[in-house]
């Protein structure tokens, strides 16, 4: 056994035995950050004080795995992906509402709510994804959401900013989400459509469809070789590393 597979072995049986302050700490140990576990206990997060914070609190197992999940990008630990990916799949499954195998999140993905968040098996986020899952969202089977794209699920008053409104979101399996999209509260992304690299999605994607531009718009079909959807290779890495290959 190596050293990085000796770590993951040891953070997954702190993250699986269920997170207190003490066994965070060690966790955090582990990644070369010492903080003592009652500075930890008195940690509050931005979404402990918004008001979905307030009417659905996080359990502080969840508020744990919340800071596990952001303090693993303050650590060079980050840099290797052997060790961060299988991390924070680690947590997701932990954290998650519910979350499939061969899941990769890069460097800098963030979210408020993980416990609203639902991922398929071998859905990636690549570097510096956006999720605002207050009102909810699904990640389909091999669905991909790329650099700096950003899901939103609440919007507010324009006459009353503390008024919101939550409408969940929905990915579904094979889509592509290109860089730098924006998908708005209530939309569902079809079975392998595709989103343009900048477009600002304000309704729904039909399946197979690609959409592009400020709002979205269909430009026409996804070009596919075959129907059977598992040819698309939705694939991050050479031969499907962190992956299950089905």
């Amino acid at each position: 056994m190596n050293y990085v597979e000796s770590k993951l072995l040891q953070t997954e049986a702190l993250i699986q035995s269920g997170l207190d302050a003490k066994k965070t700490s060690a966790v955090l140990d582990l990644l070369g950050l010492n903080v003592p576990a009652e500075e930890l206990s008195a940690y509050r997060l931005w979404g402990d004080y918004l008001p979905k914070g307030i009417e659905e609190p996080y359990t502080e197992e969840q508020r744990f795995l919340h800071i596990l999940w952001e303090a693993v990008d303050r650590s060079p630990i980050a840099i290797n992906c052997a060790f961060s990916i299988p991390f924070r799949a680690q947590i997701a499954k932990k954290l998650f509402k519910k979350c499939g195998e061969g899941f990769i999140a890069n460097e800098g993905c963030r979210f408020n709510y993980g416990h609203k968040i639902e991922v398929g098996d071998n859905v990636c986020w690549n570097h510096c994804c956006y999720i605002d899952s207050k009102g909810g969202v699904k990640f389909g089977d091999y669905s991909m959401m790329t650099e700096y794209s950003k899901i939103f699920t609440h919007g507010h008053s324009e006459s009353d900013h503390t008024v919101r409104s939550y409408a969940p979101v929905e990915i579904k399996e094979y889509a592509k989400i290109y860089t730098n999209c924006t998908i708005l509260p209530g939309v569902t992304v079809g079975k392998s459509a595709i989103v343009a690299t900048g477009a600002i999605v304000t309704k729904s994607v039909d399946d197979f469809t690609l959409v592009a531009g400020i709002p979205a718009k269909p430009l026409r079909n996804r070009k596919m070789e075959d129907d059977d959807l598992s040819l698309l290779n939705h694939y991050t890495f050479a031969d499907a590393a962190f992956q299950v290959k089905k």
